[in-house]
């Protein structure tokens, strides 16, 4: 969809048929999507005075999947670097709960679901540890913060799918980019709008950070909205499939890893604040 494309405004039936379809509250996924990913802070290589950023915070990258294999059989991933603006088409968001382990090196997380509501194992790395609703799973995970305040050490992360140069693409967003994002939603219908993405610097005490920014640039045109709509259904079409799959699972008690290899397999998104 290039901007050569871009013929009249999305009728208004048209835009309300991608708000309704849009998931007001951000099923399983196994759609194995390449990803956009947010690197938020510098990253740095050597050290002392041959120290020096090698990436820039702010810096969008695709990750995709190539023909090579690594040592366990796996795709290896191809990094290539976007810059630190991109525009695209948020079609669709999702939730996962996630939370990393770092004395022990492990990854706690959950499959991507989509209601408060939904039963849904969770994983400490490949072997289910837990299962039950979003809430009951964090409040296993619960201590007291330096404020005083209950929170949850398995965090939220708001998955979204983009469609960003005519391919459809996989984004987790955690911390205050998660909260930028859903300031955004609350206030545009995204699946009807060119977002466009970038960041600001941010600071908290000795930690820098860039936090993740949403802007509108446009209404969809007509082609556009019907291409939208057909990724949504697509989606949908898939999160059925996948509904379906892990019942059985349940059922027959063998709920495996093989129901995260999409999504908290894959290495997690970058550190947010």
């Amino acid at each position: 969809m290039s901007k050569k494309q871009i013929t009249t405004v999305a009728s208004n039936e048209l835009l309300a048929q991608l708000a309704s379809q849009y998931p007001q509250e951000a099923g399983f996924s196994r759609l194995l999507l390449p990803r956009l990913t947010f690197k938020s802070q510098d990253v740095m290589e050597g050290k002392g005075k041959n120290k020096k950023v090698t990436v820039e915070a702010g810096t969008f990258f695709i990750e995709k999947p190539t023909e090579e294999k690594n040592e366990e059989g796996k795709p290896v991933w191809e990094k290539i670097e976007l810059g630190t603006e991109i525009e695209g088409y948020i079609v669709y968001q999702r939730k996962q709960l996630r939370f990393y382990d770092e004395p022990n090196e492990v990854y706690y997380s959950t499959p991507i679901y989509d209601t408060n509501e939904d039963v849904i194992p969770l994983f400490k790395g490949r072997a289910k540890v837990a299962t039950g609703t979003p809430a009951e799973l964090k409040k296993s995970f619960e201590f007291t913060s330096e404020d005083g305040k209950i929170r949850s050490k398995l965090e939220d992360n708001v998955v979204l799918y983009v469609w960003y140069k005519d391919e459809l693409y996989q984004m987790s967003l955690r911390g205050s980019s998660m909260y930028s994002f859903r300031g955004y939603a609350r206030k545009i219908a995204v699946p009807t709008v060119l977002t466009h993405f970038s960041s600001t610097p941010q600071e908290k005490g000795s930690i820098e950070w860039n936090q993740m920014e949403f802007t509108v640039l446009r209404v969809v045109d007509s082609n556009e909205a019907q291409t939208v709509i057909e990724q949504q259904n697509k989606i949908k079409e898939a999160i059925e499939l996948e509904r379906q799959a892990y019942k059985n699972m349940v059922s027959d008690d063998k709920v495996t890893a093989a129901v995260i290899d999409e999504s908290a397999a894959l290495p997690a998104g970058d550190d947010d604040f």
